[in-house]
């Protein structure tokens, strides 16, 4: 099953006021019981696939590991594992516990959350759902190439902006071409990618081919994992955005010296 990890980010507060509704319906006659009649409830069938939006926001969290919830993070993983744990939660007052402190981090978090959310366009936020779906199914492999087929499609973006008459030619290059035609003439590219970007570019190109083709170069989850964050610190970050690039070629253009 693939799950939009992005869109259930973006309205992780929302995701649990909606699994609260749902699971206090269907267990707790709408939060008027404080026992369900379903004993181990957390183990059926409805509230694991209730549950799964919910849990597709922790997980993304687990990966990111944003800095806003500081000596709550600790909290925030207990009682989230907890709303696995049928030792856990048995009764309502387990359940609201358990909910009310993962919510009240995410809302803690929402700026970030969303603020990461909305560094991708349409075709980025396809590419990077895959590979953190990928990954969270140790599907190492490709988890690797949907990372790099995103750092890809930023990086062939912000040329094009930079060299609008050669996007044809542009786009018709493999990865590994685009990185060599950006190595070699930075200058004509207004040195588009901070410096701290470029060793995740010729990573990529590496593991690309180790990802996608039969090498027997063996991706462990540290690699894949390593990937996915430095691929996902490249596309959010401010200065590797087509609206930073465009507005700093605006500047240029207008500069006296132009």
């Amino acid at each position: 099953m693939f799950i939009d990890y992005l869109k259930h980010f973006g309205n992780a507060v929302e995701v649990c006021d909606d699994f609260k509704s749902k699971i206090l319906a269907l267990y707790f006659d709408g939060g008027k019981k404080q026992q369900s009649s379903i004993e181990n409830f957390v183990w059926v069938e409805g509230y694991r696939n209730y549950f799964i939006p919910l849990k597709a926001c922790i997980q993304l969290y687990g990966i990111l590991q944003f800095q806003s919830l500081g000596e709550l993070q600790n909290a925030f993983y207990k009682a989230a594992s907890g709303l696995e744990n049928h030792k856990v939660i048995q009764t309502l007052r387990d359940f609201n516990l358990a909910l009310n402190v993962v919510r009240a981090c995410f809302n803690m978090a929402e700026g970030e959350m969303q603020a990461f959310c909305s560094a991708f366009d349409a075709e980025e936020k396809q590419r990077i759902n895959e590979a953190i779906h990928n990954y969270l199914e140790e599907c190492c492999y490709s988890s690797v190439a949907m990372s790099v087929s995103a750092v890809e499609s930023r990086l062939l973006k912000l040329m094009c902006i930079v060299r609008p008459n050669s996007k044809q030619e542009l786009e018709r290059k493999t990865l590994g071409q685009l990185l060599t035609e950006y190595a070699e003439n930075k200058e004509k590219y207004e040195e588009i990618v901070p410096e701290k970007h470029e060793p995740l570019l010729q990573l990529c190109n590496t593991y690309r081919i180790f990802s996608v083709h039969p090498k027997k170069h063996r991706i462990k989850p540290t690699i894949a994992s390593s990937i996915l964050n430095l691929a996902i610190e490249f596309l959010t970050d401010e200065n590797t955005k087509p609206e930073t690039i465009k507005a700093q070629l605006v500047a240029s253009d207008d500069s006296p010296d132009s």
